[in-house]
């Protein structure tokens, strides 16, 4: 057989047997007098082994040497590893392809239910629109909402943030040097512990500059309210065990 015969045959093109001869992948055959290279039998069964090889996903390194002698222990940890990998892309994919449902179920709305569940829980909160756009990034950042299920399964400690929350939007239009401001910090720092223990253990693992995180949520307050904001937190900062 001719190269062309060859690799029609193998279902690949002579460039690609031209490129196995060059990284010795297929051992070069012998060549007739007019020097074009003559194939037999043994070299189409061995081309077709490599394709199918490369097809499961070897490496032409790998694919070599599972073909180089006698191989067939390299080979099967080989294949275990593709298939390992196989597995674990298999499971990705058919987690993929069940949050694409839930989107889909859900028409494109890229709030998880419980999500939902914490917005409707937020109809009586002050400063509601910003709220709810901290607990999508709570979500997005730990996982999790555990945070306001706590808050709303405390009764005392939710009707004082209330209380304090409906104060700090009333510093829309007050003086960063407000004596309000600070007394509105104050009052926030009283159960500051009490969010700070709510806080998911996620939240210690993120990879987040904690100063671009609050600048991102003070961005669109007033000058008194980002004031007021960046106390609480160095409040509940310093109150940190």
């Amino acid at each position: 057989m001719r190269i062309g015969e060859l690799a029609g045959l193998a279902g690949v093109t002579p460039r690609t047997v031209r490129h196995y001869h060059r990284i010795g992948l297929l051992p070069e055959p012998r060549r007739r007098e007019n020097g074009y290279r003559s194939y037999e039998l043994r070299d189409l069964v061995l081309l077709l082994r490599a394709r199918r090889l490369a097809e499961l996903g070897l490496s032409l390194e790998e694919v070599a040497d599972a073909l180089s002698g006698d191989r067939n222990r390299d080979l099967v940890e080989i294949l275990r590893e593709i298939d390992g990998d196989l597995a674990a892309q298999q499971e990705r994919i058919a987690g993929q392809r069940a949050a694409i449902a839930d989107l889909l179920a859900a028409d494109g709305d890229l709030r998880s239910p419980a999500l939902l569940t914490v917005i409707d829980s937020l109809t009586d909160y002050p400063g509601r629109d910003r709220e709810i756009l901290a607990a999508e990034v709570m979500e997005s950042m730990t996982g999790n909402l555990d945070l306001y299920h706590s808050v709303f399964a405390d009764s005392d400690l939710r009707e004082r943030m209330l209380a304090v929350q409906a104060d700090f939007e009333r510093l829309v239009d007050a003086s960063p040097n407000d004596p309000a401001v600070t007394d509105i910090a104050d009052r926030a720092r009283d159960f500051g512990p009490a969010i700070v223990a709510m806080l998911p253990p996620e939240l210690q693992a993120v990879d987040a500059d904690p100063d671009a995180l609050l600048a991102a949520i003070s961005a669109d307050m007033s000058p008194a309210q980002a004031r007021c904001l960046r106390l609480m937190f160095s409040y509940w900062k310093q109150d940190m065990p």
